[in-house]
């Protein structure tokens, strides 16, 4: 291969044909079960039984950028699970036939699902082009403000990532928090696997970013703070040793990690005239425009003595409805575990275990919480 012709890429066999299927309208409907629902002309919430990628592609057609949150607990392809097969290389008859989906009759027989076990050669391939084409579709539910968050093992969890970089874009990447979903000891190879990841995007973390005036750089910080709701603010950690009319404040750093050419310049102390640049693998906190609009209003410090790097001033009265950012380890008694996830499932089900990997609700709660939500958003 020519050296021009040699580029970073991920891909798989079918890749071109799971994005197409992303692409492709549905020819399916839904059908109300009113026998089934409860509270069915004023409930506004909806329980939709189906394919997923079609159930997908109908809501699409009604919710297209609308959905502030999106949970989605994926088959974590472990060679035991399930995962749908959209079949690339067979017809409709043929895969049904084949699969036993319906009987001589015509009547269905079972989920459209097949098992995936590690010795299929197709076993990271069949799941991808599960995943690709319902991420895609998902990404176009979500409002602009809107965030996914997506459980998964340490199995696909790479595959995951770069699938979800290329559909969400690197820069979405909020967060990949590991969950203790047991806490328990367990003989299961060398190490005792007590965790799992909940991993997530937003569809624009940047979407709120626009230059503004002087006399917004407060909002410009709001906008720019948060994609999911935080935790409540700390006063004993702000103070107001100079007075500043604005009220109690404390001290940020004014860089960040990665590096950014257009958040990459020099800043000079006004006090020393030494020059500052961004840490090795980081860059300032804002572009140069507003950096000089925060040093013009009072919001840069340089330490306590006035000779040191740059700092941000953080006003407790412009931040405490923002709050706090929380953590990436969710521990199982900050949300909860799989066998309390188990044990809440068999309540409501008389003892019987429906489903293998139940999450608790206080995981959900949790993710709810931090998703920033409205009184009138769609999750």
């Amino acid at each position: 291969m020519d050296a021009e012709e040699e580029r970073y890429q991920f891909t798989w066999p079918d890749k071109s044909k799971a994005s197409r299927l992303a692409n492709t309208p549905t020819t399916m409907t839904l059908r109300p079960c009113r026998e089934e629902s409860v509270e069915f002309e004023n409930t506004e919430n909806l329980y939709i039984e189906g394919d997923n990628l079609e159930v997908l592609k109908i809501l699409r057609e009604t919710y297209l950028g609308k959905v502030k949150m999106i949970y989605i607990d994926p088959p974590y392809n472990t060679g035991n699970d399930f995962v749908y097969n959209d079949d690339f290389s067979q017809s409709k008859e043929e895969f049904e036939k084949q699969s036993g989906f319906f009987d001589e009759d015509g009547n269905q027989t079972r989920e459209t699902m097949i098992k995936n076990s590690e010795s299929n050669g197709r076993f990271h391939t069949d799941w991808l082009n599960m995943m690709y084409p319902r991420l895609k579709i998902a990404r176009e539910l979500l409002s602009e403000d809107g965030v996914i968050f997506i459980s998964i093992d340490e199995k696909e969890n790479q595959n995951l990532r770069k699938v979800c970089d290329e559909i969400f874009g690197e820069r979405n990447l909020v967060s990949q928090i590991p969950w203790q979903s047991r806490a328990s000891i367990q003989n299961d190879t060398d190490f005792s696997i007590n965790h799992e990841y909940i991993v997530c995007y937003a569809k624009n973390r940047r979407q709120e970013k626009r230059r503004l005036k002087e006399s917004n750089f407060a909002e410009w910080h709001k906008r720019n703070s948060f994609v999911c709701r935080p935790l409540p603010l700390d006063l004993t950690k702000f103070d107001n040793p100079d007075n500043d009319p604005r009220g109690k404040w404390k001290s940020d750093p004014f860089d960040a990690p990665n590096i950014r050419p257009n958040l990459t310049y020099p800043i000079t102390n006004p006090n020393t005239g030494e020059t500052f640049w961004p840490p090795e693998g980081r860059h300032w906190r804002t572009e140069q425009e507003q950096f000089e609009i925060a040093l013009k209003d009072n919001r840069i410090r340089w330490g306590a003595n006035g000779k040191g790097r740059p700092q941000l001033k953080v006003f407790y009265e412009e931040k405490k409805d923002l709050g706090s950012i929380d953590n990436s380890w969710f521990s199982a008694e900050k949300v909860g575990t799989a066998t309390q996830g188990t044990k809440e499932l068999m309540n409501l089900f008389d003892g019987a275990k429906i489903f293998d990997t139940p999450k608790p609700v206080s995981l959900l709660v949790k993710l709810l919480e931090l998703s920033n939500l409205h009184s009138n958003d769609i999750v």
